[in-house]
């Protein structure tokens, strides 16, 4: 049995208290609001802040870690627009997925998420949590697909900022909505909420099911390379810029 300590975006709230009820480990989860992305160097100070008063065990909403202490810190968290970038511990082993998003925790594989958005360009995401919280504004969609592009020229923020600019042309004519749902959360009043959303502004709307895959592993400790990445004390998370997206430098 392994003792993980859990920091994640409220926005999965739901999908992270569906998977830690019933897990085999015992894991301590403390959640920071969603509206940080707005500013990822806020929720990057937000997060080392949080591991540092691990280290410490100051932390205010965890037990005493002289007797039981962790055996790894879990991020339930992507890249998010390099928020996890710089994210280091002394201490403990830090457990990434290799996600741009959470919309990939949301689908459960960033080939599922890959796939769905070749088909459907200019279609905004909802969750529970969004739909909860409400969804953030057109600004902070568009910062996630220029971090998406950014990846893909390998740091070339010309290239990058081009890419958006041709895919909001593209998008300006057919716009939607896409309400990804969990099979155990589904919540039906909020698809319909959504569906009627997108009626209102004339937009197409698509309800796709999500899996709790991503999410399940991480908590489970079931970390292959190819998803997840596990960070050692002493080294911190740097983008990569290819398909593995993160990356372990030494400090």
């Amino acid at each position: 049995m392994g003792r993980y300590k859990l920091l994640g975006c409220k926005i999965l709230e739901r999908e992270i208290a569906s998977i830690v009820y019933n897990c085999k480990n015992v894991i301590d989860v403390t959640l920071l609001r969603q509206k940080l992305h707005d500013r990822p160097d806020n929720l990057r100070e937000a997060l080392q802040n949080e591991i540092d008063e691990l280290e410490r065990n100051n932390h205010r909403y965890s037990n005493d870690t002289k007797v039981n202490d962790f055996d790894a810190i879990l991020l339930g968290y992507g890249l998010c627009s390099n928020a996890t970038v710089g994210l280091h511990s002394n201490k403990y082993p830090l457990v990434v997925p290799r996600a741009h998003d959470c919309i990939t925790l949301f689908m459960g594989s960033k080939e599922k998420y890959a796939d769905y958005y070749d088909t459907h360009k200019g279609f905004f995401y909802y969750t529970p949590g969004f739909v909860e919280i409400g969804y953030p504004d057109d600004d902070a969609v568009w910062d996630r697909r220029y971090q998406m592009y950014l990846t893909r020229y390998k740091g070339s923020e010309k290239k990058a900022r081009r890419a958006v600019e041709i895919e909001k042309s593209f998008t300006d004519s057919y716009q939607g909505f896409t309400y990804i749902k969990w099979e155990d959360l589904s919540f039906p009043e909020y698809e319909n909420a959504i569906q009627e959303l997108a009626g209102e502004k004339g937009w197409k709307f698509d309800a796709v099911l999500g899996k709790n895959t991503i999410l399940r592993k991480l908590v489970d400790g079931m970390w292959s390379e190819e998803e997840f990445l596990v960070v050692p004390p002493g080294y911190q998370v740097v983008a990569s810029y290819d398909k593995e997206i993160i990356k372990a430098e030494k400090l």
